[in-house]
């Protein structure tokens, strides 16, 4: 009866558990850069001791699989596949970038006459560039994605009118002081930095860790799942620089 979702992907860490019937009982968001670390075990702990689980009544366990940092997206998904191994449940892997998208539409009022909302979400990639996706929700739902990728923040911004012509539109970022001063936002977008959004990052996880079209891994494939980095990590750019005798780009 119990579902435990827990990402690590960004500098908000989430964590909740709930029923399979969609009854979010325990939720935990902690915006504590670099202390993943030594908050997700508690973390954990709290949730299900609030919610009042015992380890053998989790029957799915939800992960958010990144974007992220090398070092931060893979604690959660590690955590998460070493859980769903020991107590043999099925493990639902969700991109972090759904649950960001979905998290800001449940704080957006829908439009009157129930019409959908874009929402462009941007995790700041270094180099004036952002990985990123565009979303649609309706209904506190989220409706569809677009391919997700790395881009310059220029192009990103570039689409707006492409998807800002009939409906809302809502940017989720966390960018940088100094670069977000570079960004020239359009008046068709309603910003929304990440830490006005993460608050209701763990009930968005949940949500989509409920949803049956993510991928599903039981048995052995537990192990097969793989964070997403989006960008080689930092030793793999300087490794291949050195290969290549060339300039960092």
């Amino acid at each position: 009866m119990g579902v435990i979702v827990m990402d690590t992907a960004t500098d908000a860490m989430a964590v909740a558990a709930g029923h399979l019937d969609g009854t979010l009982l325990s939720a935990v968001t902690q915006r504590v850069p670099r202390g993943h670390s030594r908050l997700l075990q508690p973390s954990i702990s709290f949730v299900m001791q609030s919610a009042g689980f015992h380890p053998w009544e989790v029957e799915r366990i939800g992960v958010g699989v990144g974007p992220g940092s090398y070092t931060g997206v893979r604690m959660a998904v590690a955590t998460g596949k070493a859980m769903a191994h020991v107590l043999q449940v099925p493990l639902i892997a969700v991109p972090t970038l759904d649950a960001i998208a979905l998290a800001a539409g449940l704080g957006v009022p829908a439009p009157a006459d129930g019409a959908e909302v874009s929402v462009l979400v941007l995790l700041f990639a270094r180099r004036h560039r952002a990985f990123g996706a565009w979303f649609t929700v309706v209904g506190g739902r989220l409706a569809s994605r677009s391919e997700a990728q790395v881009q310059s923040i220029a192009d990103w911004l570039a689409q707006v009118p492409a998807h800002t012509s009939v409906v809302p539109a809502v940017l989720v970022h966390d960018f940088p002081p100094d670069e977000l001063a570079l960004v020239n936002l359009s008046v068709d977008l309603l910003p929304l930095s990440w830490g006005d959004v993460s608050t209701r990052f763990a009930d968005a996880l949940f949500r989509l860790a409920l949803r049956d079209e993510y991928p599903v891994f039981a048995g052995e494939r537990i192990h097969t799942v793989l964070p997403d980095y989006a960008l080689p990590v930092e030793a793999e750019v300087k490794l291949e620089l050195r290969q290549k005798g060339g300039e960092r780009p």
